[in-house]
């Protein structure tokens, strides 16, 4: 591959920046220094670096200026040489090499430096090329060289310079016998046979081979030198032992957006050997080393890292967008720190500072994306967040049978479903918030069609989910069996909703679980059947759904099309022909942990692969009808994602996530309506109701405070109540969240008596005996409704931590509710809110 020249299309190209708002001076009037404009739509104009391929947005209307990267980059007194160098990438990728060592490049070291990019203007912007990786002719560093070479040219060098060397390259001692670390390396570089050799090791940065071959330069090492070496090893062309990496990144000007994205079916790269894992775009945008603000991440309900928060001690932030890929995690022993109600439900991020904020959508590649950010003072001067993608998916396959305790890494095919894109919005003055970002999100749902608002008020919800039928071990003449318990019966769950209306429940929404293949824990949904014993007492599933359906209440019978407990004959599922696998054909599956230390317990269930989630729709939808049920609730499918790795149904998060959208839009046409349950984005336009969002983060170390930001973008559109309160850990703490965010409450709940789950498989569900809930529910749900009454149709048009202990949440017509976390009452804008309470001003007040 020869040296590439930049090539200009038009106007000249894009600069390695992070966008920064800066206020627009006498200068940027024109166009930034060093920048030309290249493309302008009159609410934003777009500016290049025909030097380091930075770019820059301007918004015409408040001058404001935002650049991809730090434009004093080099004044940054906390970074380092080479990070003030990555301060000015666009992009940043990490890839492995056939050993498994993993190594990174950037747009910057690794390009723009080297004058490898070209740029092609469009008519609405541009694209930057970037050819990442050293040109082979233009350093001379050998990847092998014999043990005798070797010491030739390090003997000619300083103690300092051959302690670099040293450390850099690894001896292959053919003689004295090879390493489970070298034992490769004589295959790939057969030329010296029985001889001993230095290796360059994997993952050594550029920037580092640059100094190494420096050293060897002033060693006497020349052109015919690398070329000895080279013949000598056996290799072949350099060529193929040099990883590349070539990736278009296009800028595009959309209204009053910036739209960036990356086709990966337009990524190249040496494939001889390496393997490309992830594309980190623009992780400087709109980076601040000063100001009065945060990062917002949309951790569990959303969470604020604030600028400069001083916890470099912490780890940085880093979450993949709708939860860790249980694919990824077959062969782990142990329980995931991440709790997956709490995950990444939406795929945004943004960053405030002072009067200026900007606000970015993962809009396309969300499936394979992740979200990262990181304070100022640990390795630059900066804060920053970003969004990232996954292209090859990968993990490891321990092959302990056949090499001891080697591990080898498996990769998936290059299938990809979309491209990876990011769209860029800005918000000025009292719109520079997390309430003007989730006032943006929110008109890009409903432009999008993903969220309508709804048509009529009504009363606060209530949610009751009463478990139908478990299965337990029982003994008959001392032989062990397993049967079907029943702990709710249909006939039982119409009883509780009348002592509810009863106590003054006015909106009642029935979510019924383990009603179907035999019970909470049962067959896979490829066939539906009801459980008989559900039936006793004279309540069919057909009656309940008409007997409810007289009294107001909404029913959603839970569906769950990915787990399968038990794997019966006749039931149309088989683990080997439907279940998700594994790159090595293994089976994904879900278990359980000990409580003690977090190792895995057992297996609890086989997934259904998103290949087949047609199929099992199928079964649904027919038995919706032959059931004539009302409504259903989606269940795991509207949070749970994951990949199957098998070759012959390839699907990874991006494409179930689509898989999942066809299944739901075809259970919506068949209901009257639909429930989710912790749902992620994209289940939102095919559900009227959600239970179980979440009311707070993961509560990392880094993060500095939680907003319910998920609510204030569904509030209005899709009502909603959290986790079941009685199964919390804190009710009260779960109840005023809930009132924070506007949430109904929800209630998990059996007719029969707690001893019936002792000593079960199902022992965490304690405490949930109606009885012992039922007159404490009506109680809470009618101080709570005094409150909320009224505003269930309303947007949350701001929100507001007034201090550590109280918050106050404004609604479009004015009404203000106050919600006090403290042991001491307070007083807010005239109002008092009881310690541990929370008050209303309404907007007619």
């Amino acid at each position: 591959m020869g040296k590439f020249e930049r090539k200009w299309m038009g106007l000249l190209g894009l600069a390695a920046g992070t966008l920064l708002a800066l206020p627009l001076s006498a200068q940027a009037a024109g166009a930034p220094e060093g920048m030309k404009e290249v493309a302008g739509n009159g609410q934003l104009t777009l500016y290049l670096n025909e030097e380091d391929a930075s770019v820059a947005v301007m918004d015409n209307e408040t001058g404001r200026l935002w650049y991809t990267n730090p434009a004093d980059a080099d004044s940054d007194e906390k970074a380092t040489a080479y990070y003030k160098r990555l301060l000015k990438s666009q992009l940043q990728v990490q890839y492995y090499n056939e050993n498994v060592q993993s190594a990174l490049m950037d747009s910057y070291n690794d390009s723009v430096a080297n004058e490898q990019f070209e740029i092609e203007l469009l008519e609405d912007g541009l694209t930057v090329t970037y050819t990442m990786g050293k040109l082979t002719e233009s350093l001379l560093l050998p990847n092998a060289i014999s043990e005798e070479r070797f010491l030739k040219f390090t003997e000619q060098m300083d103690s300092s310079a051959k302690r670099k060397i040293d450390r850099n390259y690894v001896l292959v001692d053919v003689v004295g016998g090879l390493t489970t670390t070298t034992e490769s390396y004589p295959e790939t570089y057969p030329g010296y046979g029985e001889t001993n050799f230095y290796v360059l090791r994997g993952g050594v940065k550029d920037y580092l081979k640059e100094e190494l071959a420096g050293y060897l330069e002033e060693a006497g090492y020349t052109q015919e030198d690398f070329e000895q070496d080279q013949m000598e090893s056996g290799a072949g062309d350099a060529d193929s032992t040099d990883p590349w990496f070539t990736i278009p990144l296009t800028y595009r000007l959309d209204g009053d957006n910036l739209v960036v994205s990356i086709d990966p079916e337009a990524v190249a790269y040496n494939e001889d050997g390496f393997y490309l894992v992830d594309i980190d775009m623009l992780p400087y945008f709109g980076a601040v080393d000063e100001g009065d603000g945060y990062i917002f991440v949309p951790d569990g309900s959303g969470s604020l890292i604030y600028l400069n928060n001083g916890k470099t001690t912490a780890p940085s932030y880093y979450a993949m967008v709708y939860g860790q890929d249980e694919s990824r995690r077959v062969l782990s022993k142990t329980q995931s720190e991440v709790e997956p109600s709490l995950t990444v439900k939406l795929p945004v991020f943004g960053l405030k500072a002072d009067d200026q904020a900007f606000f970015a959508i993962i809009e396309d590649g969300a499936g394979n994306a992740d979200i990262s950010a990181d304070i100022g003072g640990r390795l630059t001067s900066y804060n920053n967040v970003y969004a990232g993608f996954s292209y090859l998916q990968y993990g490891p396959a321990a092959l302990s049978d056949m090499v001891g305790a080697n591990s080898y890494q498996l990769y998936s095919q290059k299938n990809f479903t979309g491209i990876f894109q990011v769209r860029y919005s800005f918000l000025t003055g009292e719109e520079a918030d997390y309430s003007g970002m989730a006032a943006c999100y929110r008109t890009y749902l409903e432009e999008q069609g993903a969220l309508s608002r709804k048509a009529e008020s009504e009363e606060l919800p209530l949610y009751t989910e009463y478990i139908g039928a478990i299965d337990r071990y029982e003994t008959f003449l001392g032989v062990k069996y397993k049967a079907v318990e029943p702990l709710t019966t249909f006939a039982q769950a119409e009883d509780i909703a009348g002592q509810l209306a009863d106590l003054g429940v006015k909106n009642q929404k029935m979510v019924y679980t383990g009603w179907m293949n035999g019970g909470l824990h049962g067959t896979a949904a490829t066939k539906v059947k009801v459980v008989g014993k559900l039936e006793k007492g004279g309540v069919s599933v057909k009656k309940l759904q008409k007997d409810m359906a007289a009294m107001g209440v909404d029913t959603f019978m839970t569906v769950d099309m990915q787990y399968v407990y038990q794997d019966k004959l006749l039931d149309g599922y088989s683990a080997m022909q439907y279940g998700a696998g594994y790159f090595d054909h293994s089976d994904i599956t879900v278990n359980s942990y000990l409580f003690a230390d977090g190792s895995m317990d057992k297996k609890l269930a086989n997934l259904i692969s998103p290949y087949y989630v047609g199929k099992v729709t199928d079964a649904v939808t027919k038995a919706a009808s032959r059931y004539q049920l009302n409504g259903i609730n989606l269940g795991t499918a509207s949070w749970f994602l994951y990949s199957d790795y098998l070759e012959n149904r390839y699907t990874d998060r991006q494409k179930a996530s689509m898989l999942y959208e066809e299944s739901f839009a075809a259970i919506q046409e068949t209901v009257q309506k639909t429930l989710g349950d912790n749902g992620n984005a994209y289940s939102f336009p095919y559900v009227d109701y959600m239970i179980n969002v979440p009311l707070s983060s993961n509560g990392y170390q880094i993060l500095d405070a939680d907003i319910p930001f998920y609510q204030m973008v569904l509030h209005g559109y899709i009502s909603y109540a959290g986790e079941a309160i009685n199964m919390a850990d804190d009710y009260r703490t779960t109840l005023l969240k809930s009132v924070e965010g506007g949430a109904g409450l929800h209630y998990q709940w059996i007719y029969g008596d707690n001893s019936l789950v002792k000593e079960t498989d199902y022992d965490n569900l304690y405490s949930v005996h109606y009885g012992s809930w039922i007159d404490t529910a009506a109680e809470d749900y009618r101080s709570v409704a005094e409150v909320l009454d009224g505003l269930e149709n309303q947007l949350i048009v701001k929100h507001e931590i007034v201090s550590d202990k109280l918050t106050k949440t404004v609604y479009e017509d004015g009404s203000t509710v106050y919600v006090n976390f403290g042991e001491s009452p307070v007083q807010c804008e005239g109002v008092e809110i009881a310690a541990r309470g929370f008050a209303v001003r309404k907007g007619s007040d």
